[in-house]
């Protein structure tokens, strides 16, 4: 088997791939309320309980994905994470109510919490201590850019 040159760096990418894509996911919803809340007939109030329902999952998932990725291992915990996140936010654009799109917002902060608990142990496996600061930096910049990138998205798309 031939080794890949600097796959610790290539797997430093895809983990500030997944941080853009977790902060674009999430950013979204965001710039998009009020129409989102118009075709919905969905209130301030309804929207901040849809926030709401994100943020617990997020919390509960923060609390229990350590364990997931200490059970199953950096690769598959995170492959099952991005997986998740990502069919929660595809099943957001068929949301036809309140329910259903708190529902998905749920579902999205229980898959995006796991990507910073497997993101530390993937470069605490992969870096040596002394390149670990510079890992961790890269993919934590990563919200920052998805965030950034994600009104630019909207405005292409809306």
């Amino acid at each position: 088997m031939r080794k890949i040159p600097h796959l610790r760096w290539w797997i430093a990418l895809a983990l500030f791939l997944a941080a853009v894509l977790n902060y674009i996911d999430r950013s979204i919803l965001g710039m998009l309320a009020p129409t989102i809340q118009k075709d919905l007939r969905i209130s301030d109030q309804d929207y901040a309980s849809i926030v709401n329902w994100f943020l617990v999952a997020y919390t509960l998932a923060y609390l229990l994905s350590g364990r997931v990725v200490d059970k199953l291992g950096v690769r598959l915990s995170l492959a099952l994470f991005v997986g998740w996140w990502s069919l929660s936010n595809a099943l957001t654009g068929f949301a036809q109510s309140f329910r259903s799109l708190s529902v998905f917002r749920f579902m999205l902060g229980l898959g995006e919490a796991g990507g910073f608990t497997a993101s530390p142990k993937a470069v605490s496996e992969w870096f040596p201590p002394s390149e670990r600061g510079i890992a961790i930096g890269l993919y934590s910049v990563g919200g920052a850019v998805g965030a950034t990138l994600a009104p630019l998205l909207v405005a292409g798309v809306a």
